[in-house]
């Protein structure tokens, strides 16, 4: 049975041990300083521990293999994983605004800034090694886990970044209000980067084609089918996870016998798996060049 690799195991648990080590960091900054950009920085990293802890049970289990209850396997957590992400990702945006806006409109208290500011730099610098770290490795082995939260540790960064910037203008200019405003344009841009991830993950669920693979086999298909004088139709195609599931229908003309034609369209089978860089689940239907009746929307 294929599991995790280790790759995969190691940066999951490196990437919670570490969110667990900024976790403390950035709340140190936000109770030094009591900084809504700091605060909104915080958050997000709360977020992205128990994301982090989503994913790290996803990577266990969608290699297990199908069974009686799921005969395509449990690929699609990743994209549970990844959603279930998104949807808090929005949620710290929108926690993060209010809170802005209460600091503003209670008064703004701003202490020890130089310090805060240095906490949250140390935090960005690992975040961002870590970010590329999981976002390569993610590309390496397929897996959309580990990209979306190297993408999620990415959009950390750029948090913090926010936060030393307005930590850093109101203590050089004495705006004190410049502190909430900065908090309140990265919760807006986090709340982008959600709607992002979560929409990814829906058309994962709902099975949306991707133009660039379809292309790919249909060339191969389209190549194959020349050089036998054969024709297909219905060709389909989804991902589940990191993998892909492709079916169509290879038509032949009268009288070819069976196992002709199951030997051809084996091979069929196999020119499309090959053109594609992702594990492919490939399947034929097999059936006479003047069959009518075929949907018109997959030609």
């Amino acid at each position: 049975m294929k599991t995790a690799s280790k790759d995969e195991i190691f940066a999951m648990n490196l990437s919670l041990g570490t969110g667990v080590i900024m976790l403390v960091l950035k709340w140190s900054a936000y109770l030094i300083t009591g900084s809504a950009a700091a605060f909104s920085d915080a958050l997000e990293t709360v977020v992205h521990v128990a994301a982090v802890s989503f994913s790290a049970y996803s990577l266990r289990v969608i290699y297990r293999p199908p069974d009686s209850n799921h005969h395509f396997g449990h690929d699609k957590i990743a994209y549970f994983s990844s959603g279930a992400e998104g949807v808090l990702v929005l949620g710290a945006g929108v926690v993060i605004i209010y809170e802005a806006v209460k600091h503003w409109i209670s008064g703004i208290h701003l202490q020890k800034i130089e310090t805060g500011i240095g906490f949250l730099l140390a935090a960005a610098s690992v975040n961002a090694l870590l970010g590329v770290y999981l976002v390569r490795l993610g590309k390496k082995q397929n897996s959309i886990i580990l990209l979306a939260n190297g993408k999620h540790v990415l959009s950390d960064v750029w948090t913090s970044a926010g936060a030393v910037l307005g930590l850093g203008m109101a203590w050089w200019t004495g705006w004190t209000l410049l502190d909430p405003l900065v908090a309140i344009l990265f919760a807006l841009y986090i709340i982008r980067e959600g709607g992002i991830i979560t929409r990814r993950a829906a058309d994962g669920l709902m099975d949306a084609s991707n133009p660039e693979l379809e292309e790919s086999a249909k060339n191969a298909l389209e190549t194959f089918c020349t050089a036998e004088n054969l024709s297909f139709h219905r060709l389909r195609l989804r991902e589940s996870g990191a993998k892909i599931y492709i079916d169509f229908h290879l038509q032949f003309p009268n009288g070819v016998v069976i196992e002709e034609a199951h030997a051809l369209a084996t091979r069929a089978e196999l020119r499309v798996a090959e053109a594609l860089t992702q594990s492919a689940d490939v399947t034929s239907h097999l059936e006479s060049a003047h069959a009518k009746g075929h949907d018109e929307m997959f030609d």
